[in-house]
């Protein structure tokens, strides 16, 4: 069988079933050169959409169909990829964040201390940028766009808000 697909040709007029089955190692080596180790089946999936639509799209007298292919699912994988670390850059999870703190030491303690009585204590512009990421789920650049600033001054301004809570908090624990 491995020396009938080595002589086997590529063709749009095959069966795609044949052609994704033809096309596995491809695809494999292309998911290794871009450096996917993990959610390997999500790419593969990926790449097995990227292979329908080369397929559908094929135009055999633009060139080889196995290089259309190859193009194509290497785009679609970098797509993704793109998509995924824009993602990340915009969305930062709120793990061991400020807001969650307060929060659970308002639980904790006899004498809760109120977030209004602290917000109160932050600048508009401070509130206003607490309440969109916080509260409504703004990323980054959305805050960004909202209030007219630059992507890193809100970065930079949110943490130093987070500082500044922190202070605040310790200040009234003594």
């Amino acid at each position: 069988m491995t020396t009938q697909r080595n002589k086997q040709k590529l063709s749009p007029e095959q069966p795609f079933e044949e052609v994704l089955e033809f096309v596995q190692p491809m695809i494999t080596s292309i998911l290794l050169k871009c450096r996917i180790y993990k959610d390997f089946e999500y790419y593969r999936h990926i790449a097995s959409v990227a292979v329908w639509e080369a397929w559908r799209k094929a135009d055999p007298s633009k060139g080889l169909f196995s290089a259309y292919i190859y193009t194509c699912v290497k785009g679609e994988i970098l797509k993704e990829l793109s998509k995924e670390r824009l993602f990340l850059k915009n969305y930062t999870p709120m793990d061991n964040e400020t807001i969650n703190y307060v929060r659970d030491y308002e639980i904790s303690k006899r004498n809760p201390v109120h977030i209004e009585c602290i917000m109160s204590c932050l600048k508009k512009e401070e509130r206003k940028i607490l309440l969109l990421f916080y509260v409504e789920g703004y990323s980054y650049t959305e805050i960004a766009k909202e209030l007219g600033l630059s992507l890193d001054a809100v970065k930079k301004r949110r943490t130093r808000i987070m500082i500044k809570l922190r202070e605040l908090l310790s200040s009234r624990e003594e």
